[in-house]
């Protein structure tokens, strides 16, 4: 509370009032495009459905893939089909609607939450200030809401595209600061595990190097897939991700991906120890700490419902783990801030998602900026692995060089 939490009230106050510059003559074009991708993946799904009904109604979209397309169904509710992610996500491979599906429910989301909502919530200034939720996260995290900046779906093109209006007023730039693979790292330092340390002590890449353990074959000989494989399971782990869930994220069979879970644990011993000791603490306590000391109650870890106990064991597993991140962003921000201040400089923080921190600083003082978040940044946590941080500057959130 009074290391971080209060004097951390002050700052996102002052972010709240200085707010994001957003572009809304261009978030008015995106609209409008975004409209014609609309009304294109409404004529593919029609085309596909063999005719015309109300996608966006569960009843009908049900009726449509259950009993005309006969699709397989899983879940049923009280009012028919259940058409939820899940549920699409699971027959993605089945049928070519359902891409169409989740790209339209995607693409309406996008236009409707943003690209309209944005303009008009922009004050005169063409600053958009949303309200930081800063006790609202079980982990600690910050939270973002009217609207929700931190929310932004960036894995795909159009969603990465929203960024590109979020700009600098004149003679300002976007410096952009974000931890490298700060929860992996934190895994390793609370683990102890030697081997993990080991590599970012040396700056070897980490999602190589687990490929190589997964696969057991040479780093030299890890292909791009493999690379992608083991990224997966590097941060599922730390999630407590079954063979199941992993299965489905990078598209093998089940037995395949207990196989990679396995083969992780072997190399990397120390995590397996901590994932069972870290529940059964939990257990014991009823709650996790992070590195300093925030507590996340756990009481499903006791629930007599099986799929609830599941939860709250992934909970715990996790929860140091993102609890530890969110603390060290708070006091790199308060830090940057102090030090912003210290210096004079005409800099302000704008935005925080996550592991990332947004500064919009005078073009002459870009430089100064970058080397204080940095510093202040890789120096917000004493740990037995270095933090690293990747910084990167631009006219918008979406151009950074």
């Amino acid at each position: 509370y009074e290391m971080f939490e209060l004097p951390l009230a002050e700052l996102l106050c002052r972010m709240e009032i200085d707010g994001f510059p957003v572009d809304k003559e261009a978030l008015n074009d995106f609209s409008d495009l975004l409209s014609k991708s609309i009304a294109d993946e409404e004529q593919a799904i029609y085309a596909l459905a063999g005719e015309e009904f109300n996608i966006n109604s569960p009843k009908q979209l049900g009726n449509i893939l259950f009993e005309k397309l006969m699709l397989p169904h899983y879940r049923k509710t009280k009012s028919g089909y259940s058409t939820d992610a899940q549920t699409l996500e699971e027959l993605r491979y089945i049928s070519p609607i359902i891409d169409d599906i989740l790209e339209y429910r995607q693409v309406t989301k996008l236009k409707n939450t943003y690209a309209d909502a944005l303009p008009a919530l922009a004050d005169e200034n063409h600053r958009i200030h949303t309200d930081f939720k800063q006790a609202l996260t079980a982990t600690g995290r910050l939270s973002s809401a009217d609207p929700n900046l931190q929310n932004i779906p960036i894995k795909t093109k159009m969603g990465r595209q929203m960024r590109k209006y979020f700009i600098t007023d004149e003679g300002y730039t976007l410096v952009d600061a974000d931890y490298s693979q700060i929860e992996l790292r934190l895994l390793a330092h609370i683990a102890d595990d030697y081997n993990m340390r080991e590599a970012f002590i040396n700056g070897e890449d980490i999602h190589r190097k687990t490929a190589a353990a997964v696969f057991g074959l040479p780093e030299e000989a890890v292909n791009e897939e493999m690379r992608k494989r083991a990224k997966a399971v590097n941060f599922g782990i730390g999630y407590g991700i079954s063979g199941f869930s992993l299965s489905k994220d990078i598209g093998t069979t089940v037995s395949e991906a207990n196989k990679y879970i396995k083969n992780y644990l072997m190399n990397y011993p120390s995590i397996d120890r901590y994932l069972d000791e870290v529940v059964e603490d939990a257990k014991k306590n009823g709650y996790t700490t992070t590195v300093h000391g925030r507590r996340r109650y756990i009481p499903e870890l006791t629930a007599q419902n099986a799929i609830m106990r599941g939860f709250g064991k992934r909970v715990a597993m996790n929860a140091p783990i993102q609890g530890s991140a969110a603390d060290i962003m708070k006091i790199a921000m308060i830090r940057t801030y102090n030090r912003l201040k210290a210096e004079g400089l005409d800099a302000r923080i704008v935005m925080q998602v996550h592991d990332e921190l947004i500064v919009e600083a005078k073009d002459s003082q870009v430089e100064a900026v970058k080397r204080i978040l940095r510093e202040e940044m890789e120096g917000s946590a004493e740990l037995s692995i270095p933090l690293t941080v990747d910084v990167s500057t631009g006219k918008n959130w979406l151009d950074q060089d």
